[in-house]
């Protein structure tokens, strides 16, 4: 693990140019450009006013006020975006399989994992940290979250968590294309589909979800287990009060398995020979 981390070290200037090339690429038709942007803020504006006209009818959703709400949703969003523009890079790597395009990865001098991480940028994210920065204004001016150096270290590293755990989870499932070729129903539920759990306090689904969402894939971490923290809710309900510190090192041991499980699979890539 430590040579691998001082490969990765040295081989830095490669991966930045890299990630430059997949910005500029991205960027290179401003107008195609803006638009996608303006097309994510206007998803994410219609989810939020889901969300809004259900806490205007009902006032709070379970024991939820409308400031708690916001807060919950600004850290999904804000994690989601810094995932969305690191590992956007995985969210088409079946087709890589299927085009024998990963000969090419694998050719390199360079991690394959860190190659396939800086070969794609997806402006989106920026749209969703932009959202989830004021989602978080519109949370602290309804709460009263006290911002002491030990909150805002702790909010550090509940984000980076949050991206670990999601990041994980889109390693894991481009990792399932070396054994399935096509993977795209998978992505669809456990990239895009399972995070909508999140939108809503988990404490409001049976306890079968709860479990799933704490055990077997451990989104509830990313933002409902930790607002507990910042917001001083009660946790008795939670399967244990310890969860709210746990974002962090959960998030560490998906990204540690994540990377396991990706150089076991590789293993049993072959070559399309086209």
């Amino acid at each position: 693990m430590l040579s691998g981390i001082s490969r990765a070290w040295k081989d830095l200037p490669q991966y930045g140019a890299m990630i430059r090339a997949a910005i500029q690429s991205r960027m290179e038709y401003r107008g195609s450009f803006i638009m996608y942007i303006l097309t994510v803020l206007g998803f994410y504006s219609a989810q939020i006013g889901v969300v809004v006209l259900m806490l205007y009818k009902f006032k709070k959703i379970g024991t939820w006020e409308q400031g708690e709400m916001a807060f919950l949703y600004s850290l999904l969003v804000i994690s989601t975006g810094l995932v969305s523009a690191i590992f956007s890079g995985f969210l088409e790597f079946s087709e890589f399989v299927r085009q024998g395009t990963f000969d090419r990865v694998l050719l390199r001098p360079l991690s394959p994992l860190l190659s396939v991480l800086c070969m794609r940028f997806e402006p989106g994210g920026l749209a969703n940290i932009a959202l989830g920065v004021i989602g978080f204004a519109v949370a602290n001016s309804l709460t009263e979250i006290r911002w002491t150096s030990q909150a805002v270290g702790m909010l550090l590293l509940v984000l980076a968590g949050g991206v670990m755990i999601q990041g994980a989870i889109r390693i894991v499932t481009a990792a399932s294309a070396f054994f399935t070729v096509s993977n795209d129903g998978m992505q669809q539920l456990f990239v895009f589909s399972a995070r909508e759990f999140l939108l809503y306090p988990v404490d409001i689904y049976n306890r079968p979800v709860r479990f799933a969402l704490t055990f077997l894939f451990p989104l509830a971490f990313i933002n409902f287990y930790p607002a507990h923290y910042f917001l001083s809710k009660d946790t008795a309900s939670l399967f244990h009060p310890v969860f709210v510190y746990l974002t962090f090192p959960v998030g560490a041991l998906c990204m540690l398995l994540a990377i396991w499980f990706w150089r076991k699979a590789v293993r049993h890539y072959g070559s399309t020979g086209s």
